[in-house]
Protein backbone atom coordinates (compact mmCIF):
# COMPACT_ATOMS: atom_id res chain seq x y z
CA UNK A 1 0.00 0.00 0.00
CA UNK A 2 1.23 3.45 -0.83
CA UNK A 3 0.05 6.65 0.81
CA UNK A 4 0.29 10.38 0.35
CA UNK A 5 -0.13 12.86 3.21
CA UNK A 6 -0.48 16.57 2.56
CA UNK A 7 -1.02 19.14 5.28
CA UNK A 8 -2.86 22.04 3.63
CA UNK A 9 -2.01 24.77 6.16
CA UNK A 10 -5.59 26.09 6.19
CA UNK A 11 -5.94 26.28 2.40
CA UNK A 12 -9.38 24.65 2.45
CA UNK A 13 -11.88 22.79 4.60
CA UNK A 14 -9.43 19.90 5.14
CA UNK A 15 -6.36 20.47 7.31
CA UNK A 16 -4.78 17.31 5.97
CA UNK A 17 -5.49 15.33 2.81
CA UNK A 18 -4.57 11.66 2.67
CA UNK A 19 -4.66 9.22 -0.22
CA UNK A 20 -4.25 5.47 0.28
CA UNK A 21 -3.45 3.51 -2.88
CA UNK A 22 -2.73 -0.05 -3.89
CA UNK A 23 -3.29 -3.25 -1.96
CA UNK A 24 -4.38 -2.62 1.62
CA UNK A 25 -2.56 -4.60 4.27
CA UNK A 26 -2.67 -4.36 8.04
CA UNK A 27 1.11 -3.90 8.25
CA UNK A 28 1.18 -1.04 5.74
CA UNK A 29 -1.82 0.63 7.35
CA UNK A 30 -0.05 0.55 10.71
CA UNK A 31 3.08 2.03 9.08
CA UNK A 32 0.96 4.80 7.53
CA UNK A 33 -0.63 5.59 10.91
CA UNK A 34 2.78 5.73 12.63
CA UNK A 35 4.15 8.16 10.04
CA UNK A 36 1.05 10.37 10.23
CA UNK A 37 1.00 10.45 14.04
CA UNK A 38 4.74 11.23 14.18
CA UNK A 39 4.41 14.31 11.97
CA UNK A 40 4.80 17.45 14.13
CA UNK A 41 1.85 19.06 12.28
CA UNK A 42 -0.48 16.27 13.37
CA UNK A 43 -2.61 17.30 16.34
CA UNK A 44 -6.09 17.07 17.79
CA UNK A 45 -8.90 18.93 16.05
CA UNK A 46 -7.84 18.41 12.44
CA UNK A 47 -10.35 18.09 9.62
CA UNK A 48 -9.20 15.21 7.46
CA UNK A 49 -10.00 14.21 3.90
CA UNK A 50 -9.08 10.57 3.29
CA UNK A 51 -9.32 9.20 -0.26
CA UNK A 52 -9.42 5.41 -0.42
CA UNK A 53 -11.01 5.24 -3.87
CA UNK A 54 -7.80 3.73 -5.34
CA UNK A 55 -7.30 1.31 -2.44
CA UNK A 56 -7.60 -2.40 -3.18
CA UNK A 57 -9.58 -3.81 -0.26
CA UNK A 58 -10.23 -7.23 -1.81
CA UNK A 59 -7.91 -9.06 0.62
CA UNK A 60 -9.33 -7.43 3.76
CA UNK A 61 -11.43 -9.53 6.08
CA UNK A 62 -13.66 -8.38 8.92
CA UNK A 63 -10.82 -9.29 11.28
CA UNK A 64 -8.32 -7.23 9.23
CA UNK A 65 -10.60 -4.19 9.32
CA UNK A 66 -11.00 -4.56 13.08
CA UNK A 67 -7.21 -4.73 13.38
CA UNK A 68 -6.82 -1.63 11.24
CA UNK A 69 -9.16 0.31 13.49
CA UNK A 70 -7.31 -0.47 16.74
CA UNK A 71 -4.38 1.95 16.29
CA UNK A 72 -6.79 4.62 15.03
CA UNK A 73 -8.97 4.31 18.14
CA UNK A 74 -5.85 4.79 20.25
CA UNK A 75 -4.68 7.72 18.10
CA UNK A 76 -8.12 9.34 18.29
CA UNK A 77 -8.08 9.04 22.09
CA UNK A 78 -5.00 11.26 22.23
CA UNK A 79 -5.62 13.37 19.12
CA UNK A 80 -9.32 13.32 18.23
CA UNK A 81 -10.05 14.71 14.78
CA UNK A 82 -12.66 17.42 14.25
CA UNK A 83 -14.09 15.51 11.28
CA UNK A 84 -12.98 12.87 8.79
CA UNK A 85 -14.46 12.68 5.29
CA UNK A 86 -13.68 9.39 3.55
CA UNK A 87 -13.92 9.12 -0.23
CA UNK A 88 -14.58 5.55 -1.36
CA UNK A 89 -15.49 4.11 -4.75
CA UNK A 90 -16.82 0.71 -5.68
CA UNK A 91 -19.07 -1.59 -3.72
CA UNK A 92 -16.25 -3.53 -2.03
CA UNK A 93 -14.29 -0.43 -0.97
CA UNK A 94 -17.39 1.39 0.25
CA UNK A 95 -18.35 -1.71 2.25
CA UNK A 96 -14.87 -1.93 3.78
CA UNK A 97 -14.98 1.79 4.63
CA UNK A 98 -18.36 1.33 6.34
CA UNK A 99 -17.08 -1.61 8.37
CA UNK A 100 -13.93 0.31 9.33
CA UNK A 101 -16.07 3.32 10.37
CA UNK A 102 -18.29 1.04 12.46
CA UNK A 103 -15.24 -0.30 14.32
CA UNK A 104 -14.28 3.31 15.10
CA UNK A 105 -17.66 4.10 16.64
CA UNK A 106 -19.87 4.81 13.64
CA UNK A 107 -21.38 8.29 13.58
CA UNK A 108 -19.88 9.05 17.01
CA UNK A 109 -16.44 8.98 15.35
CA UNK A 110 -17.49 12.01 13.23
CA UNK A 111 -16.46 10.16 10.08
CA UNK A 112 -18.61 10.06 6.99
CA UNK A 113 -18.20 8.21 3.70
CA UNK A 114 -18.70 9.87 0.31
CA UNK A 115 -18.45 8.85 -3.32
CA UNK A 116 -16.93 12.11 -4.58
CA UNK A 117 -14.35 14.63 -3.45
CA UNK A 118 -16.88 17.45 -3.90
CA UNK A 119 -19.37 15.80 -1.53
CA UNK A 120 -16.65 15.17 1.04
CA UNK A 121 -15.34 18.76 0.93
CA UNK A 122 -18.87 20.17 1.17
CA UNK A 123 -19.51 18.09 4.30
CA UNK A 124 -16.21 19.19 5.87
CA UNK A 125 -17.14 22.83 5.25
CA UNK A 126 -20.38 22.32 7.22
CA UNK A 127 -18.68 20.90 10.31
CA UNK A 128 -18.56 23.07 13.40
CA UNK A 129 -14.93 23.62 14.17
CA UNK A 130 -13.29 25.69 16.88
Amino acid sequence: MEFEIEFTEGAGPADVEIALLGEATLEEFRRFNEILAADPRFRAGLAMLVDVSALDTSALSEQSLAGMSEPIVERDWHHPPAAVAIIAAGERTVGAARTYRAHLGGSRSNREIFETRGQALAWLEQQNRP
